[in-house]
């Protein structure tokens, strides 16, 4: 790897460390990865234009650095490489104000559509036809996982319903660069990472990190706290923000990776065991922004019904 270093970037690194296909390295004070790049190449330069956007605001994002043939990619075998310099500890767990900092300051960048991830009906509806057709055929394999996909897609068709009236709305609804997606035990490294990028409205990240930070044990609903003590959210971000709790990414992403990585079925239990404290989660963060913002709040009737008080 040194010499591939050496021919196509001129770096000269006296040690480089491999980690999970990924090269690490320190040359004149500066750190960087060499790594696979693993998203369709149609992303690559979407993703450089906004890397150098950016760069320009001061946010530490990792730098892409092109090769000395000006170019993005590098391949090695014929495999797909990225350089990228790195300004954050790598290692730091990322914060909710780490998150903020990032989708504050990235309103109004300049993004090719192929970024675009803001259309969540027309996404959702698709994964759930994809879930519904797919429960038919591995149904037998993964009976507990199948069984329990239904009460999920139903609370993503209540998400999806939910969000079709408040994108109706005209209050603003910035939009920045977020995450494909988020996990609240994430470091700093892959917070920063471009690769990583999507253009979204900017309650994707907060919803998407506060749904893990309560699968992982954290007080989730201090975390809504501190997010609206520190920022102001039109209306139609908010009732955004709430149909993104809605959406059950937390499910169909192990789902997925059950059925296509081969995880053990059993790992389920530990989202569906917490069904009913999520639900009174979401009857909370209902009930707060009610009274923060002194305004009507579409309910969702099933869950207030439930009556948690």
């Amino acid at each position: 790897m040194k010499n591939i270093l050496a021919y196509y970037y001129g770096m000269h690194p006296d040690e480089v460390s491999h980690q999970n296909e990924k090269y690490f390295f320190d040359y004149f004070d500066s750190r960087y990865v060499f790594e696979p790049f693993k998203r369709p190449l149609s992303d690559v330069d979407c993703l450089y234009k906004i890397n150098r956007q950016m760069i320009n605001r001061n946010i530490l994002v990792h730098e892409i650095i092109l090769n000395k043939e000006n170019k993005i990619i590098t391949y090695v075998n014929n495999v797909a490489y990225i350089l990228l310099e790195i300004y954050v500890n790598k290692n730091a767990r990322i914060t909710l104000a780490e998150v903020c900092h990032i989708n504050n300051n990235s309103i109004s960048i300049e993004c090719d559509k192929i970024l675009d991830r803001f259309d969540w009906v027309t996404l959702w509806e698709t994964k759930n036809d994809y879930f519904e057709s797919q429960i038919n055929e591995i149904g037998k394999k993964y009976p507990n996982l199948c069984g329990y996909a239904n009460y999920y897609i139903g609370l993503a068709e209540n998400a999806i319903s939910y969000v079709r009236e408040a994108i109706k709305l005209p209050d603003p609804a910035p939009q920045s660069v977020c995450h494909k997606r988020i996990n609240s035990n994430a470091t700093l490294f892959e917070l920063y990472h471009p690769v990583n990028y999507v253009f979204d409205y900017r309650v994707r990240d907060i919803a998407e990190y506060i749904k893990s930070a309560f699968f992982n044990g954290e007080n989730a609903y201090l975390l809504v706290e501190e997010y609206f003590q520190n920022n102001y959210l039109s209306y139609k971000e908010i009732l955004l923000f709430y149909g993104r709790l809605l959406y059950p990414s937390y499910f169909f992403d192990l789902y997925d990776d059950i059925v296509n990585n081969d995880l053990q079925e059993s790992l389920v239990e530990n989202v569906v065991t917490r069904t009913d404290e999520y639900e009174e989660f979401l009857f909370n963060v209902y009930v707060y922004l009610s009274k923060i913002y002194n305004r009507y709040i579409p309910a969702v009737d099933w869950i207030i019904k439930r009556s948690f008080i």
